[in-house]
This record gives C-alpha cells, sequence and structure tokens, in this order.
C-alpha cells in the first residue's frame, strides 16, 4: 500500500484503476482495514495508497474534492478509473473490495 501525500496524489489518482483509502491518524478501525489489506494480495493492474485526512498539506486536494466533506465514516474507500471517481464505501471488508474491483477488472 502506498502512503499518499500532496507530492504523489495526483499521479496516483490518474493511474488506470487505483483504490484510495481515506482515513486519520488516530482511527483504530483504519488500522485493522490496513492490516487486513497488508495480507490482500493486490492484483497487478491495481494501485492501492492510503491518505491521512489529518496529515498536514492536503488542503488543495480537499478543496479540489468537495465529495470529501460529505464522509462520515472510516476508512472510506474510492476506486478511481484514469483520474475519475468510480466507486466508493465506507468500513473494510476484503470480500467488499473484491467485488466493487472486479466490475473494472
Amino acid at each position: 500500500m502506498e502512503s499518499l501525500d500532496q507530492s504523489n496524489l495526483e499521479e496516483f489518482l490518474a493511474s488506470p484503476l487505483s483504490v484510495l483509502v481515506l482515513s486519520k491518524t488516530d482511527c483504530q478501525s483504519c488500522s485493522e482495514w490496513f492490516s487486513e489489506l497488508e495480507n490482500y494480495d493486490v492484483p497487478e493492474k491495481i494501485r492501492l495508497g492510503k491518505l491521512l485526512l489529518d496529515a498536514p498539506g492536503i488542503a488543495r486536494f480537499k478543496i479540489a474534492q468537495p465529495w470529501i466533506s460529505q464522509v462520515d465514516i472510516l476508512p472510506f474507500n474510492v476506486v478511481f478509473v484514469d483520474g475519475e471517481r468510480k466507486t466508493q464505501w465506507g468500513g473494510g471488508g476484503i470480500k467488499r473490495l473484491q467485488n466493487r474491483l472486479g466490475r473494472f477488472l
């Protein structure tokens, strides 16, 4: 899983198929989800990255993506295809991730 910040976020999202996981540093559910993802064999075509919403320097991203203000469940997962947001959901679960990715593989 890639750690994302302002320096690599745009390039990550512009990938053919990427999964962005939004989190915060003190989110226990997020830590559990990241542990699950460490054991997940990510298909080669997919980039998986996490962005900490409370990290410094991501204000421009939050402004450019107004939907983030509606996120009320963490972790929050978003599938991007060529820079376009395609699907999103709150919470973890490998089966849920696989089902959502199945639409794009």
